[in-house]
């Protein structure tokens, strides 16, 4: 038997590939990938042929060639987040115009939406939850399958596999239930040989794995990242699986949390150090020093093999000044908390199970010590939202800013935030299909995984979940500035600048940029090209609209001792215009995400059901409201099933 596993690209081909091209694109190891085809060798198997789709950004030609000379029995693709679902669609129908026989699985994230992808995409079945083990169960049922040359598949034999999610001869959905996850003794470390092979012995693709240090500008605000000597490779690492949390907008709950095996932590580690030459590690867990002990012997263990790192994923409440000290002194560069709000309300329906007082006193440690963080962490629009909790944001941001007495125009002039985006599996998705805002039928459904696909384009045009006008919707993003400004002036009437680390914020917003070398009339002519174009990213408008707003306007001095009566209005307005002139050049008549609201206004979270003066932290969760509400849904047998896949186990 025949078996080849395919990485699924997360965002469109063609702009992956036009960003490939400008310079290398930071890319996290495919554990998924890696740890499927592990677990299918130690249960007999011979190993599965990888096809890294995902870094090499194929053609439809290359894709068909491909699996035209590697003929397959069973395909399995690894679609790790819902944006994936049109390179998904794509994928499948190459594969079967090349074999119609041939098994094509889906899993990760995108397969909690099995009923919209067994309906609409030439998908065999999804595998939701840890896939691992019930990829075995598949292989194994396919090997018998094929030994009895069978030309149907016994889909009730098959089901005994745990994990699956298929359609019967009837067309209903049909669940197994969700199987054992993965035991923590065998969760493994990627395998760069396995991951090379999948990359038809292409050696520039392979690189963006090993990530320069000069790129990633979390290092450049610690002098350590400057000796010489310093191996100069970056990787991104996970630690663990899951997460503790189970943040009302994330996946990664539903999954446990379980923590990688240390002494095969010291065994990658010293392949990593040996032979890619990798002395800095990017820390990508969701809640690296959740398990004190664990962290604390994992900063030991990096520092044992000289690593300089930085943990992305560290939850306010897991860390302490002594801690934070520690992990310091043992290599660490750079501490990034998942903050997501500075307004309580918005925390407790986000269900973040901190506070406001949390993050500052972790923040500030951080800088007590001379450890960089940032407060970069944060999404708008979640339902609740409005002017009042936007400017808690901007107010928090202004806070730190005067803390650590460094401009506000040095740290967030170049900064991204987004707006909520629903994924699948998640109590913000299911509160999108309550208030008709995602379709619920299986077509409306598929409008939105095939809109939600480009990322470009659905970072910029947002499901408006609070029935807020757009003219106020565009505006929360340059509220934040405004008021992190306004606040940042405040408070400095009489400190002085820190002229030394508003120097070094500088340096790490200069050099942020994957192509350092592009000067900035390359860069406007790349703007304007996309524009021309009519790329979905619009980088045009943006540039000269919002960036024109943040330079000119609202770190102005001048600007910013108008009275807010004045300013706000000028910036609101413009931002609206832009909004209108995207929708033009993108030729958004039906307006699939921006619906202004016209979902079911009945059901749409009013401010009683969040006022902390009324209600619990508890009963403001929106995983809570969104469970009472579902209570109340007369549904079909159907819907019941869709609903337990997109849920979560």
């Amino acid at each position: 038997m025949k078996i080849s596993l395919c990485s699924v690209p997360v965002e469109n081909t063609d702009r992956l590939r036009r960003k490939r091209s400008e310079g290398p694109t930071p890319i996290a190891p495919k554990y998924a990938i890696t740890s499927l085809n592990h677990w299918a060798e130690k249960n007999g198997f011979a190993t599965c042929k990888f096809y890294d789709v995902d870094m090499l950004c194929p053609s439809d030609e290359e894709v068909e060639k491909y699996f035209r000379d590697n003929e397959t029995d069973v395909v399995g693709l690894s679609a790790i987040v819902s944006t994936s679902y049109m390179q998904v669609k794509r994928l499948a129908r190459i594969i079967k115009k090349v074999n119609k026989k041939t098994l094509i699985v889906c899993g990760g994230n995108l397969a909690a939406s099995a009923n919209t992808i067994l309906r609409k995409t030439q998908i065999d079945m999804c595998v939701v939850g840890d896939g691992e083990m019930a990829w075995v169960g598949i292989l194994n049922f396919m090997k018998s399958h094929l030994e009895t040359k069978k030309n149907e598949i016994d889909i009730e034999q098959l089901l005994n596999v745990k994990g699956i999610a298929i359609l019967d001869k009837d067309k209903n959905l049909r669940f197994s239930g969700y199987g054992q996850a993965l035991p923590t003794c065998d969760m493994s470390f990627p395998s760069f040989k396995y991951l090379k092979s999948g990359l038809q012995n292409n050696d520039k693709a392979f690189q963006n794995y090993f990530r320069p240090v000069h790129t990633h500008a979390g290092f450049s605000m610690d002098d350590r990242s400057y000796e010489k000597g310093r191996r100069p490779n970056v990787v991104q690492i996970y630690l663990s699986k899951g997460c503790v949390a189970r943040c009302t907008f994330c996946q990664r709950g539903s999954l446990g949390y379980r923590l990688y095996d240390l002494e095969k932590l010291e065994s990658y580690l010293k392949d990593l150090r040996d032979n890619y030459n990798v002395g800095f590690l990017a820390v990508d867990d969701e809640n690296f020093g959740s398990n004190k002990k664990y962290s604390y012997q994992v900063a030991e263990l990096l520092n044992k093999y000289e690593m300089l790192w930085i943990a992305a994923g560290v939850r306010c409440r897991s860390v302490e000044k002594k801690d934070l000290i520690h992990y310091k002194k043992n290599g660490c560069c750079a501490m990034k908390f998942g903050i997501e709000s500075g307004d309580q309300t918005m925390l407790d329906i986000m269900e973040k199970k901190f506070t406001v007082d949390d993050i500052k006193k972790a923040i500030f440690a951080c800088y007590d010590i001379g450890l960089y963080s940032n407060l970069l962490g944060f999404m708008i629009g979640m339902p609740g939202e409005n002017l009042r909790t936007v400017k808690g944001s901007g107010k928090l941001l202004g806070e730190f800013a005067a803390y650590i007495r460094v401009p506000v125009d040095s740290i967030f002039s170049n900064s991204d935030i987004p707006y909520a985006a629903p994924l699948v599996g998640t109590p913000l998705y299911e509160y999108g299909k309550q208030l008709g805002l995602i379709g619920s039928s299986v077509d409306e459904e598929e409008k939105f995984l095939e809109a939600t696909s480009n990322i470009s384009y659905y970072k910029r045009f947002y499901i408006n979940f609070n029935g807020a006008p757009m003219s106020e919707v565009v505006f929360w993003e340059i509220l934040i500035f405004l008021e992190a400004s306004r606040t940042y002036d405040k408070l400095m009437k009489n400190k002085t600048v820190n002229e030394e680390l508003r120097n070094k914020f500088i340096r790490q917003l200069k050099i942020r940029d994957l192509n350092p070398q592009a000067s900035s009339k390359q860069k406007r002519i790349k703007i304007m090209g996309a524009a021309s174009e009519k790329k979905l990213d619009l980088s045009f408008s943006q540039y000269f609209i919002s960036n024109f707003l943040k330079q000119h306007i609202v770190f102005n001095k001048v600007v910013a001792k108008l009275p807010r009566f004045l300013v706000d209005p000028i910036v609101r307005y413009l931002l609206y215009f832009e909004y209108l002139m995207q929708r033009h050049l993108l030729k958004d008549t039906h307006n699939v995400h921006r619906r202004n609201a016209k979902g079911n206004s009945k059901i749409r979270i009013e401010y009683d059901q969040i006022d902390p003066l009324k209600t619990t932290q508890k009963d403001r969760s929106l995983r809570s409201i969104v469970t009472k509400k579902m209570a109340q849904l007369q549904r079909t047998e159907q819907e019941k099933t869709a609903s337990i896949l997109t849920a979560g186990p």
